[in-house]
């Protein structure tokens, strides 16, 4: 997808573990983040987004909460240009 001067990417990253699921999403060498953000689900339970940030100037981090006892998944999106 072409936006402004440049070439717009999506990269993703994916996660699963007891609790507390994280991750990071790198965008392509020369690309620079300028956005981005987290979906977490869980099969059971409760679960929500307590981070979502820009952790480098290519990157793009989340990270969710569960109620205890459950595992929960996490897909980060950066938007990468």
């Amino acid at each position: 997808m072409k936006v402004g001067s440049g070439e717009l990417q999506i990269a993703t990253a994916q996660a699963t573990s007891w609790r507390f699921p994280g991750a990071t999403a790198t965008c392509p060498t020369g690309k620079r983040v300028t956005g981005g953000g987290g979906i977490c689900t869980s099969r059971t339970g409760y679960i929500w987004l307590t981070r979502s940030f820009p952790s480098a100037n290519n990157s793009w981090s989340a990270a969710c909460d569960t109620t205890e006892d459950q595992n929960g998944s996490i897909t980060v999106y950066a938007i990468c240009q």
